[in-house]
């Protein structure tokens, strides 16, 4: 089981990010005790993570469950009081997660790795890319200012779902072709990246981020079906804009602007 204590002693020197750090063995959802620890911790007590080895509850987008035999993957959730370059831009803080993960996996195994817009990380397998970690962000507003966000982050170290249970192909690190993944190793590396990224919003520099998040997108410049809650599109995704949302050119010639939506395959 991962503990506070190793995963400290992994961290940057005079890293901020966590503060907090609870590991436990077993819940019904990370996301559910960070949104509790928000609310009760006081301020120097955040950024707080959430550490499991099994979830009974886990959840991904659009409310998906999201399901890993215990010990064999990275279950997170990270709450936090968004630095002021967020409070408007919350994807900001998907872009934070999404890179972090991309460097830390490309620094620790041999694999090579991309981004699915909005939030999946990929690797590329002998069949094509497949998902290996999924993000999801929640947060609460007030007078339309971001109050407070949490970050889960599910990653497939040595196991990977059902194919049939999933809309596109998963994998997972070890499967892939990344021998002898440690876990601690991964997450303290990860976290290193997250305190560099969140160092430099705090420092009100969002553009860096979002550029090597765009640069990174494998859906730009492939033919896409996004199913949104207002039907489906389909064409070519062509660029993001700074906020984040995806721009399709249909066949057409209409620019869809798409702010969330699940995207289909893309090829290998």
């Amino acid at each position: 089981m991962l503990d506070a204590d190793a995963i400290r002693a992994g961290l940057a020197p005079g890293a901020t990010l966590p503060a907090t750090i609870h590991c436990y063995e077993q819940v019904g959802s990370t996301m559910d005790l960070a949104r509790t620890a928000i609310a009760t911790l006081p301020p120097s007590a955040l950024p707080v993570l959430i550490v499991a080895e099994e979830q009974t509850a886990g959840r991904g987008r659009l409310g998906r469950r999201w399901v890993a035999p215990p010990g064999s993957a990275l279950l997170f959730s990270l709450g936090l009081r968004p630095p002021a370059a967020v409070t408007t831009t919350p994807t900001a803080l998907i872009w934070l997660a999404a890179v972090a993960l991309l460097e830390t996996i490309e620094a620790e195994t041999p694999l090579r790795v991309g981004l699915k817009w909005p939030n999946d990380v990929l690797v590329q397998t002998p069949a094509g890319w497949a998902k290996t970690a999924g993000i999801l962000l929640e947060g609460g507003w007030d007078n339309g200012t971001l109050a407070w966000a949490i970050i889960g982050c599910g990653i497939n170290v040595s196991a990977a779902p059902d194919p049939q249970t999933t809309l596109y192909p998963t994998t997972a690190l070890t499967i892939a072709g990344a021998p002898d993944v440690d876990r601690l190793r991964l997450l303290q590396a990860l976290l290193r990246r997250y305190d560099f990224w969140f160092r430099q919003l705090q420092a009100g520099d969002s553009d860096r981020l979002w550029e090597v998040w765009r640069s990174r997108l494998l859906t730009l410049g492939q033919m896409v079906t996004i199913a949104t809650g207002s039907g489906t599109i389909h064409g070519k995704a062509v660029d993001v804009t700074r906020s984040g949302a995806l721009l399709v050119r249909e066949p057409s010639g209409a620019v869809s602007v798409v702010e969330s939506g699940d995207v289909g395959l893309i090829g290998g």
